[in-house]
């Protein structure tokens, strides 16, 4: 296999694993539904072989689990895994706040207040979409703001999985008039919060810093089990022989 040859089978892998995260977390794939690599291979005109090794990348994040006939299927979500999935993204998001408060920038004070300011107008006018967005990207910033080189690469391996469940709760509150407005609720009281972390961060506040974040992520565990309760369910996706 030349060089060249070789990057374009990486790259090809990498498209592949994105689109199957891109469907799992927008609910295109769902429970019951059997996939299978050829099928994959044929729908996107690929070998078999990048698609069977994005599955298995996908088996050592966690999203995957092997079945007995050699395939995957993807992981129920258990309430005991959203707890300690929270749990490690509490203490690993917390560490952030506290780099951040000692090293923010103006600029980046100033861009952390206008992702708050932008997610309230999206909640008063409805767009859950919207707010779903800033509201991850208000905890991706904390965390680039943050010169822990070791926080941002294991919070960038959970990255999907808490991407996972969060979607799993916006298609939720996509289903009805009245669950739209608990999550709407919900969503206000998260911005409480992260107005008391950017509040901690500009004051240069580290130890403040560091418990608004831990209190704030493990309360969103809470709130996600309960509201989770209709989308635990699991999807078959095999690899053929």
């Amino acid at each position: 296999m030349t060089e060249s040859q070789h990057l374009q089978k990486e790259h090809l892998f990498d498209r592949i694993y994105e689109i199957l995260w891109k469907k799992i977390g927008a609910g295109e794939i769902v429970a019951g539904q059997r996939l299978k690599d050829i099928e994959w291979a044929e729908a996107l005109n690929v070998s078999r072989t990048p698609v069977r090794e994005a599955m298995r990348k996908m088996y050592q994040e966690g999203i995957l689990i092997p079945l007995a006939n050699g395939g995957y299927q993807v992981k129920s979500l258990l309430p005991a895994d959203i707890i300690d999935l929270y749990r490690c993204r509490a203490a690993l998001e917390a560490v952030a706040a506290q780099d951040a408060a000692l090293n923010a920038s103006e600029a980046q004070l100033a861009a952390l207040t206008s992702i708050v300011d932008r997610c309230d107008s999206a909640i008063e006018s409805g767009d859950k979409a919207t707010a779903f967005e800033l509201n991850s990207s208000f905890h991706s910033s904390v965390l680039s703001i943050s010169k822990n080189a070791y926080v941002k690469q294991v919070c960038e391996s959970l990255r999907k999985m808490i991407l996972f469940y969060r979607a799993s709760v916006l298609r939720q509150a996509e289903a009805s008039a009245e669950e739209s407005a608990v999550y709407l609720s919900r969503l206000k009281v998260k911005q409480l919060h992260h107005r008391q972390i950017l509040a901690a961060i500009r004051s240069r506040d580290g130890d403040a810093a560091y418990r608004a974040m831990e209190i704030h992520v493990r309360e969103t565990a809470e709130d996600l089990l309960p509201l989770l309760s209709v989308n635990l369910v699991p999807v078959s996706i095999e690899e053929t022989q």
